[in-house]
């Protein structure tokens, strides 16, 4: 039996997310079982659309999840789990109906393996942006090996014995989940869900004295330029990671005049032909690549491979200035120019940079 304890800190560079963590048990599983107190749409949706977890389910693997709606579980996650249930045919998502006084509060996800063996992944991270790695969490894996056998008979006893509680999606658990914007835990007060960033100031993770910074010109790649390329040295010194199969980044675009878009969550796509490494970025889809200059993209480190960005095209505010800065910065690798440098440096060239005002609203929009 092996048994690994994790704490997700998002302030280490070698930590674990629970997410990876999730897409590394499932890579050779051939079904997975999990319940959770609580998702939300972005977690949940990630989650299940990750290449991954896409290609276990696409050679048969079954994933059977069973989320609570007594609290934050709203309507538009469970709508998104019945859509991704269409697209994926072996994905069950259910609710947990709790009739007890208690709250549905577990986090466990179980994996079966060919050749018989087990791992139960099992902590305090619900399917949510933050329990999946923006919180401080911690969490057990534990596998049989070989013969070895894990004994989750009181999971299946569970399940028997609520076999009436564990229900499909209906319209029924869509009102119940819709009460989340505003209703209270059961036995506790709690206020309204947020839908959107709080007011007040909240201190984001510090991972360094100074911020890094990522300014990198864009290849043209062929004119398939929003897979952007990036050498190895970049991958791992700035972004982190050390494996590709397992670990993604965690990118929210950041617009000229500072909105937010809608995360995205990325693995690193490696190209043996040209021995680079690939990141798909939203915000350079559809855009024609310039004829003068390359685009230049900025990233800004939030927590262990979670970064804002932005991209910049010729022309707009700031190419310029970026541009010169650039240019006496050592480049890292081979390629095209790219340096990594520090928040402070990038606001002395560009002091209104959208990246380097109060963006940290990315990382609190979900639990």
């Amino acid at each position: 039996m092996d048994f690994q304890f994790c704490m997700q800190d998002p302030t280490d560079p070698n930590t674990q997310y629970l997410y990876e963590a999730i897409i590394e048990a499932a890579a050779k599983a051939k079904a997975w079982r999990g319940m959770y107190a609580f998702a939300t749409r972005g977690g949940v949706n990630h989650l299940i659309e990750d290449p991954a977890v896409h290609a276990f389910m696409q050679r048969g693997g079954t994933a059977d999840l069973v989320v609570g709606i007594d609290a934050v579980t709203n309507r538009q996650t469970l709508e998104r789990m019945q859509e991704l249930a269409t697209h994926h045919s072996t994905f069950h998502p259910r609710v947990f109906w709790n009739e007890t006084n208690g709250l549905f509060h577990p986090k466990i996800s179980e994996f079966c393996y060919a050749d018989g063996s087990k791992k139960l992944i099992i902590g305090s991270g619900n399917l949510t942006p933050g329990g999946l790695r923006r919180n401080i969490e911690g969490f057990s894996i534990i596998s049989s090996i070989g013969r070895e056998r894990l004994d989750l008979s009181a999971l299946d006893e569970f399940f028997s014995r609520h076999a009436a509680d564990i229900r499909p999606i209906d319209e029924e658990a869509l009102a119940r989940a819709a009460l989340n914007v505003s209703a209270p835990v059961k036995g506790a007060p709690r206020p309204p869900l947020r839908t959107k960033a709080p007011s007040v100031k909240r201190r984001e993770t510090v991972l360094e004295p100074s911020s890094r910074i990522l300014i990198a010109q864009v290849p043209a790649a062929g004119g398939r330029w929003s897979q952007v390329h990036f050498n190895g040295d970049i991958i791992e010194k700035y972004f982190r990671v050390t494996d590709v199969d397992v670990q993604r980044v965690y990118l929210t675009g950041i617009s000229s005049v500072g909105t937010v878009a809608e995360e995205e969550v990325r693995p690193i796509v490696y190209s043996a032909a040209n021995k680079n490494h690939k990141i798909e970025i939203s915000a350079a889809k559809g855009l024609d690549y310039p004829d003068s200059t390359p685009p230049i993209l900025i990233f800004s480190e939030k927590q262990v491979r979670c970064f804002d960005y932005i991209l910049l095209m010729p022309g707009m505010d700031g190419y310029g200035e970026v541009s010169e800065f650039l240019k006496g910065l050592p480049s890292i690798g081979r390629g095209l120019h790219r340096s990594i440098t520090t928040s402070q440096l990038l606001r002395s060239a560009w002091r209104t940079c959208p990246l380097l005002g109060s963006t940290a609203v990315s990382a609190l929009g979900e639990l």
